[in-house]
């Protein structure tokens, strides 16, 4: 009896020392998360490093109700084995792209702080001529405000005020910082450089709805073969120093959609130069998804693909055709379950965008 464990043992033994051990996920996965009409996208590599660009909405709003961006977050995260945020981008400083901070500070460790360096949203509203306001004691919802509060909750913290041309190695993923401040790279990037045929006729902005959507800091993130565009609320007016009259980006693969796809953003000189194969429009049900911003993505020389967070009830006519590419496909808000679009992005060019709702997924190839 004894001898008959023994061997049973050594065949265990025997069978899991040529068993191929599971193989490791090499690729790098994407969350655009639904923090409703908010900037919210995390990236975490195969060895478990983390990215995220903006903290959403903040914890009592009428976007996200009792749902707030930080669980949001969190769950994201969780959901990939990730229980710290190694680095946070900041693009700018509105409260759709700050607020939910304080929470997720209180529900998940970060590491380090990367921003564009001092708020420049410094009058009453947006109009030209507003007044100036104090600096010091702003107005209690005011940008100003936000970004006050902002840099009291990373005091202490590892903190880097971001220049163009900056570039952060996170796990295998490189962050280059193409435009911080409203300064942009002083020089193309490899594969870039040539003439813009799509400048022509390119209109100066009147109202680019808050100067700090101008000073967002605006990222290439490459892995292996693919590279994405994240580039905050851009506006049209900023754009144009990158990509006018010559393209100092060059093509893309993946292109979050600027500014949440609104009118505001994502010119045809940008988006044509880029030139994404596939598209992700972070909308919320009655923001973004202009529909000239979204055809000049679906017009777009390489595009496959184009997914939304959500139906858009403002602007119906925008909506992608297939419900299937819509994270969240519903006209009621009561009924929005928060669902994410998320990319698993290989080495190789390979890109699979999966419907967070219903598993639903489609693959592209990277050239």
């Amino acid at each position: 009896m004894l001898r008959n464990i023994f061997a049973s043992v050594s065949i265990l033994a025997l069978a899991a020392s040529v068993m191929p051990a599971a193989a490791r996920d090499t690729a790098l996965q994407m969350v655009s998360i639904d923090v409703e009409g908010g900037g919210g996208t995390l990236f975490v590599t195969p060895d478990k490093h983390s990215l995220l660009i903006d903290t959403g909405n903040p914890e009592v709003s009428r976007a996200t109700g009792d749902y707030p961006s930080s669980a949001r977050i969190q769950k994201a995260a969780e959901a990939l084995g990730v229980k710290k945020i190694d680095y946070l981008i900041t693009t700018h400083y509105h409260v759709d792209h700050i607020g939910g901070l304080e929470g997720l500070m209180k529900r998940m460790p970060i590491g380090t702080f990367i921003d564009h360096g001092p708020n420049r949203e410094t009058t009453a509203s947006t109009q030209p001529g507003a007044p100036q306001i104090d600096l010091k004691n702003p107005p209690p919802r005011s940008t100003a405000a936000g970004y006050n509060h902002y840099m009291e909750l990373i005091k202490g913290h590892p903190h880097i005020v971001a220049k163009a041309g900056d570039v952060f190695h996170i796990g295998g993923m490189d962050v280059t910082i193409v435009m911080a401040d409203a300064k942009p790279i002083a020089k193309p990037l490899p594969g870039a450089g040539e003439q813009n045929p799509a400048c022509a006729g390119m209109q100066p902005m009147a109202n680019n709805g808050g100067e700090e959507n101008a000073r967002s800091t605006a990222s290439i993130i490459s892995y292996g073969k693919v590279k994405i565009a994240a580039f905050g609320d851009l506006t049209w007016d900023r754009e144009k120093d990158l990509f006018c009259p010559i393209d100092r980006v060059g093509k893309v693969d993946v292109y979050l959609a600027t500014h949440h796809s609104t009118g505001l953003s994502g010119s045809p000189a940008a988006v044509d130069a880029m030139a994404p194969i596939v598209a992700i429009a972070g909308n919320g049900a009655r923001k973004g998804a202009d529909p000239a911003r979204m055809k000049t993505i679906e017009d777009s020389p390489r595009i496959q693909g184009v997914w939304m967070l959500h139906t858009s009830t403002a602007n119906p006519d925008a909506n992608v055709k297939d419900v299937n590419m819509i994270a969240n496909p519903v006209t009621d808000q009561s009924q929005d379950k928060a669902y994410n679009l998320r990319l698993r992005i290989e080495k190789d060019g390979k890109i699979t965008v999966i419907n967070g709702r219903n598993g639903f997924n489609k693959t592209y190839q990277a050239p």
